[in-house]
């Protein structure tokens, strides 16, 4: 009999590794296709590409309308720029208290998780659990490097380039959206 590791949640990546998406029409195709079981990670990481690049809060609750998904965070900077510009479909929620929520399947309405804005390492353990426990639930990591713990990933980028892409993922979506 062969040895079996009890702690599921505890490996790394393993054989089920993410799929890196080069091309961001890809991206906004899989966001499309699950509009309406959306749920969007922010984390308090995002003020330090805020730092460097400019608002990017504001593009994701840009996004958040577009795709009719709640902005699901738990730091108050975050919480504040959402309440000065308007923004009121967002969650205060701590991300390991979401992802036992959803592990639990106390939240079963949410099909892709998008997660922006966490420290790598945090990021990488919530995924992780989420791929173990929950392994019907898709997740895909806006962030500009790559997660190996996500459904889909995109692929390490330069700020600037990331930021780009990031926008232009927006249009993309706001425009297939105002054809229907």
């Amino acid at each position: 009999m062969g040895l079996e590791y009890w702690l599921k949640g505890d490996i790394p990546p393993g054989p089920i590794k993410a799929t890196v998406i080069t091309d961001i029409s890809r991206v906004a195709e899989i966001i499309k296709k699950n509009i309406g079981q959306i749920a969007i990670f922010v984390g308090p990481a995002i003020k330090d590409v805020e730092d460097i690049i400019g608002d990017v809060v504001s593009h994701i609750a840009e996004l958040s309308i577009a795709i009719n998904a709640p902005i699901i965070t738990s730091d108050s900077n975050i919480v504040k720029k959402l309440s000065d510009i308007g923004f009121k479909n967002y969650i205060i929620l701590f991300p390991l208290e979401m992802v036992r929520k959803i592990s639990r399947e106390e939240l079963k309405q949410y099909r892709l998780l998008i997660f922006i804005g966490h420290r790598y390492a945090y990021q990488w353990l919530l995924l992780n659990h989420i791929k173990h426990y929950r392994p019907d639930i898709q997740t895909l990591s806006l962030d500009p490097y790559s997660q190996p713990n996500a459904t889909w990933t995109l692929p390490p980028l330069p700020l600037a380039l990331w930021y780009k892409n990031f926008l232009q993922l927006i249009e993309m979506i706001k425009i297939s959206i105002e054809k229907k």
